[in-house]
């Protein structure tokens, strides 16, 4: 990906972090109110949700910069996650959309079209790889 696609995904996560805003709360709230249930499978949701909120992010930018850890990380995440109940993809693709949500609604005006697209795109794609890991498996 180019430099534009990376410029296009890091405005807003500088324009977040110089506001000083955690979009994890916003997150977990927005996620267990779409799914109550959820909930009870966590064993330490102070210790899980601030990693899942950074690793999704992560693994978003990491396949906007071809980072070659991303496939297997993906894979193995789905498999962690088996050992806490049977997640369809629909679950991980919902929380992917909220994750991009949540930064959109952090970044404000930060949050052009442009990123938009981008973030969307790589959205895209990280459902798709999980979609296929919970498919494989």
């Amino acid at each position: 990906m180019g430099d534009a696609v990376i410029t296009a995904m890091e405005a807003p996560l500088f324009a977040i972090a110089e506001a000083d805003i955690d979009i994890t709360p916003a997150l977990f709230e927005r996620f267990f109110a779409t799914f109550p249930e959820q909930r009870a499978p966590f064993l330490n949701l102070d210790a899980a949700a601030g990693r899942m909120t950074n690793e999704t992010i992560e693994a978003m930018i990491g396949l906007a910069t071809n980072e070659h850890w991303v496939p297997t990380t993906i894979i193995n995440f789905v498999d962690l996650h088996r050992n806490y109940g049977d997640f369809p993809a629909s679950l991980y693709a919902a929380f992917i959309d909220m994750t991009v949500d949540a930064l959109a609604d952090a970044a404000g005006d930060a949050w052009t079209g442009e990123s938009n697209a981008k973030w969307h795109a790589q959205a895209h794609r990280l459902k798709a790889m999980i979609a296929a890991a919970v498919e494989a498996t």
